[in-house]
């Protein structure tokens, strides 16, 4: 698809519990519209749609635009993409489709394990959360630390139900999915992307954004 990128506005939503900052080292030329889309603190028993549209408030869906999610976010954009179509949805370390969850995450939301306790585990058991997303350096460990600390327990606990939950079963046809190879969240075998990224963990928005930065600029244009 050829776009007409002069002043295309592009939405970034980041990952769960993250802020806008998850995108700073990506680097656009001036051509687009760079605009982020921050988290809203669900509502009780909200569902994604719902939420979707919220998010959706805050962006100008009268003109053609183009969305970028990381994560979670991913998730997110398809969701609103479903609500007000998008030109493209690039996905960064994000699924296209429940599917490409891994089994026994699938298992685990089916049986509602995420329920007994897990969010304690996010927000206490540092060790785990370093080797999940692929973080090595004290750097890298304290961004991690501080995106979960400062990330609400009731958002915690509603982003995991919801991801857990989601049911797309398409990959919608404007989706770009770029993964990185050493995933251990959202594993390459499982989700088939359009681009691997040589040596790519959860984290590879801040390791390798000079690549994913040429991906999503060829892409737009």
């Amino acid at each position: 698809m050829h776009l007409s990128t002069h002043n295309l506005p592009v939405y970034f939503i980041s990952g769960l519990g993250a802020d806008r900052h998850a995108f700073d080292r990506i680097k656009l030329s001036e051509q687009f519209c760079i605009n982020h889309i921050d988290w809203l603190e669900p509502q009780k028993n909200e569902s994604i749609e719902h939420y979707a549209k919220r998010m959706a408030e805050r962006m100008d869906t009268s003109r053609p635009f183009a969305l970028v999610g990381l994560s979670f976010g991913g998730i997110m954009c398809i969701e609103i993409s479903k609500l007000f179509p998008a030109e493209k949805v690039i996905l960064i370390s994000s699924i296209a489709t429940h599917n490409q969850l891994p089994w026994y995450l699938r298992l685990a939301g089916n049986l509602r394990l995420h329920k007994l306790g897990f969010v304690y585990l996010l927000k206490n058991a540092d060790f785990m959360m370093n080797y999940v997303f692929g973080v090595h350096t004290p750097k890298m460990k304290a961004y991690l630390k501080e995106i979960i600390d400062k990330t609400s327990s009731n958002y915690l606990s509603w982003s995991l139900d919801t991801i857990l939950k989601w049911k797309n079963s398409i990959k919608p046809t404007n989706a770009i999915q770029i993964n990185g190879e050493k995933d251990l969240l959202f594993q390459l075998k499982y989700c088939l992307p359009d681009y691997a990224i040589n040596k790519g963990s959860h984290f590879m928005i801040l390791t390798h954004a000079n690549e994913i930065s040429q991906i999503i600029e060829k892409e737009l244009s």
